[in-house]
């Protein structure tokens, strides 16, 4: 027998017959919620989203916590701290099958990181962030420090019109978990900003050396809109045991500029391993 989930309809008039629609399968709601989950959703969007879905009922919940506890989204400092407290601490919300998913079913964790106005970017205040103190990124440190999560496999960073030196800058990367395998950097900005702009962002070459990061376990590494920017070169130097590089780099018609940037990239290849997989690109 198929599990089912029973939807409330909304309210209709009393003069209007009630017509229950009949209970979905527990399988195709989960999908949906799947679906709506890993959507490219903007920081407000998934907070509604995230609010929104523990107030259906507790069958909602608890459908909607292991899609998102599989995957996880941290949009802001408030979300790592419940994160870290639903890992750590006993909820007094939710019940003990909801508070330990994330232990037992994490498989990834995604950062996002949006600059509220284009405003500010245009200003140059490219640290999203400033006091490493107060970031999200201190959830890795917690997972380490225990340890948690260990199905965690992959760590994403996805930045909305925060330039380029965040990364290193603020050494987002400082600690990270040794079950990781896959590391994804991910650059967008909205469409008002100028795309001349954004390559004098890539320009700008971060103030902190990234050296000794502990990324020798990262066999996957993919770096998306990051252009001619020092990311992709200071990833694959301190990533020493990758086995693929993703990017969109030089994808299509690339410029001279990308094309000597990838050529510098080859020939300053660290380890003969690196040579096929950066020719790969």
């Amino acid at each position: 027998m198929v599990d089912t989930l029973p939807i409330t309809p909304y309210a209709e008039s009393s003069a209007t017959p009630v017509r229950l629609p009949p209970d979905l399968p527990i399988e195709i709601i989960s999908k949906i919620v799947s679906l709506c989950w890993l959507s490219p959703l903007t920081n407000v969007e998934r907070i509604t989203f995230m609010k929104s879905s523990v107030l259906v009922s507790k069958a909602w919940t608890i459908l909607y916590s292991e899609v998102a506890f599989k995957d996880a989204f941290i949009p802001s400092l408030g979300y790592a701290k419940y994160f870290h407290n639903l890992l750590d601490d006993a909820s007094a919300i939710f019940d003990a099958d909801v508070h330990s998913m994330p232990d037992k079913h994490c498989r990834s964790l995604t950062f996002q990181i949006e600059r509220p106005t284009v405003e500010l970017l245009l200003k140059r205040e490219v640290q999203y962030s400033p006091d490493n103190n107060k970031s999200i990124f201190d959830l890795l440190d917690w997972v380490i420090d225990i340890p948690y999560l260990p199905h965690l496999r992959r760590v994403s960073v996805k930045y909305l019109d925060c330039g380029y030196t965040d990364l290193f800058d603020n050494m987002r990367l400082v600690t990270f978990p040794p079950s990781v395998t896959d590391l994804d950097i991910s650059y967008t900005f909205r469409p008002n900003v100028p795309s001349h702009f954004i390559h004098q962002l890539q320009k700008t070459y971060p103030a902190t050396s990234p050296e000794g990061l502990p990324l020798n376990h990262v066999k996957k590494l993919s770096v998306f809109g990051g252009g001619v920017s020092a990311t992709l070169a200071l990833l694959v130097t301190s990533c020493v045991g990758l086995d693929a590089v993703h990017t969109d780099l030089g994808k299509g018609t690339p410029s001279r500029e990308e094309k000597e940037y990838l050529s510098t990239l080859r020939e300053s290849a660290i380890s003969p391993h690196l040579l096929p997989i950066l020719f790969s690109i």
